[in-house]
């Protein structure tokens, strides 16, 4: 009996202490948990440091400067770069003044001409340049004294054949050298035919004319009136381009 109430005690006090324990674990465990979490947020969680400002510079700098873009050429429109006439054709007017034999009695005269490029570009193949070779077809007139001293009047079909040398190569001038022949249409004493011929050379200035530099020249040479009439001598003319 005795025993068995040992045994009973026994039981008592191992329960007391088995409760016990399990209230100091969970009680443990709770600090434990608290320690834990502290830690765990300690780690996780970092400081947070204020951000400077962005520092600004006390003086702007200047903006660079954008180039302006090369403005291309104006391409060419059909019609709009002729000249006065619309026909875009390239022309001359020259004037002719002849020192005949008789001095001063000679012949004065003017021509309009058509004038043509080189389709054969002989200007390169002499080692100029590939327009340097230019020719004529002109329609003119005159009035003077022949050689005999007897008035004549003719008009004239003109051709020439104009070689344009190296520019600045006579003492900084631009000079040229040519030929030309004059055929009667209708002259002195209502006769067709005689033919006359012209060998000249000259310079080109700039008179600020936008159609083209204005050449000066002086030539040998003779108008010849089929049968009737012929003046020989030296001529002087200037001829300035156009543009119809």
């Amino acid at each position: 009996m005795i025993l068995g109430m040992k045994n009973k005690y026994f039981s008592l006090l191992l329960i007391l202490v088995l409760v016990f324990s399990v209230g100091f674990l969970s009680s443990g465990s709770e600090a434990a948990q608290k320690i834990i979490k502290k830690t765990v947020k300690k780690v996780i969680t970092p400081s947070i440091s204020p951000v400077s400002p962005p520092s600004t510079s006390s003086t702007l700098e200047a903006p660079t400067e954008i180039p302006a873009a090369p403005i291309a050429p104006l391409a060419y429109q059909p019609g709009a770069n002729k000249g006065l006439f619309g026909w875009d054709l390239n022309t001359d007017l020259s004037g002719m003044f002849l020192l005949g034999r008789q001095g001063l009695m000679g012949a004065i005269g003017g021509t309009f001409n058509l004038v043509f490029a080189d389709p054969m570009k002989l200007g390169s193949a002499i080692g100029l340049a590939e327009d340097a070779v230019e020719y004529k077809v002109g329609l003119g007139g005159a009035i003077g004294n022949d050689n005999n001293n007897l008035a004549f009047k003719t008009i004239q079909l003109s051709t020439d054949m104009v070689v344009y040398l190296k520019e600045g190569s006579l003492f900084g001038m631009d000079p040229y050298i040519g030929t030309a022949l004059t055929y009667n249409l209708y002259g002195t004493g209502q006769v067709t035919g005689g033919l006359g011929w012209t060998l000249f050379g000259g310079i080109l200035a700039d008179l600020g004319f936008e159609s083209g530099k204005t050449a000066f020249g002086v030539g040998l040479g003779s108008l010849v009136i089929q049968g009737t009439r012929q003046s020989d001598g030296l001529s002087f003319f200037v001829s300035q381009p156009l543009k119809l």
